[in-house]
């Protein structure tokens, strides 16, 4: 997965939903990043004792992350769409 620009949504965000979606592409990358690490210790010694372990400790709390902001950005997408309903 490459994430190569910040999220673009198709309308105005709020506050709330920048910093949701920016959340998410920042945690994205680390996936990145991570997945990459462990990929290299595969074929190699280059993970220390524990590294592996660490790596999927760290892919955890980034899911965990991932689906937190998730959760914002779908409270925040909630939220403008009853502002909406409340306004049409």
């Amino acid at each position: 997965m490459n994430i190569t620009g910040p999220a673009q949504l198709p309308y105005p965000a709020s506050d709330a939903s920048s910093v949701a979606a920016e959340g998410i592409r920042e945690q994205l990358t680390r996936l990145d990043q991570n997945v990459a690490e462990v990929a290299r210790g595969e074929d190699s010694d280059s993970l220390a004792s524990g590294s592996r372990d660490r790596a999927l400790v760290e892919q955890s709390e980034i899911v965990r992350a991932v689906r937190a902001n998730a959760r914002s950005l779908e409270a925040s997408n909630e939220a403008i769409g009853t502002i909406l309903d409340i306004r049409v």
